[in-house]
């Protein structure tokens, strides 16, 4: 994920607040009946020519939930976090 810590815990706190539970390096997102666990990692940034792009190394576990709340809780996270370009 292109991103840092901060603007990753950002996005999703604005998307669900009052929803969303941290730590050092990781943050849990209740949603409905779903619960979603993220760890992170800060990667190597990449770079296209001269542009620097931060890299976040994010791994998803599942906590709570049957699969269509840990689905749609999953595509609100995505859509949270996504960029726009232009």
């Amino acid at each position: 994920m292109t991103s840092t810590p901060e603007e990753f815990v950002g996005s999703l706190s604005a998307a669900f607040p009052g929803a969303v539970e941290m730590g050092e390096d990781w943050l849990a997102v209740n949603h409905g009946k779903a619960r979603v666990r993220f760890d992170y990692l800060v990667g190597n940034d990449w770079w296209i020519g001269s542009l620097k792009l931060p890299s976040l190394l994010v791994t998803i576990s599942v906590q709570e939930g049957d699969a269509d709340a840990v689905e749609t809780l999953i595509e609100r996270v995505d859509r949270a976090t996504q960029r726009g370009g232009g």
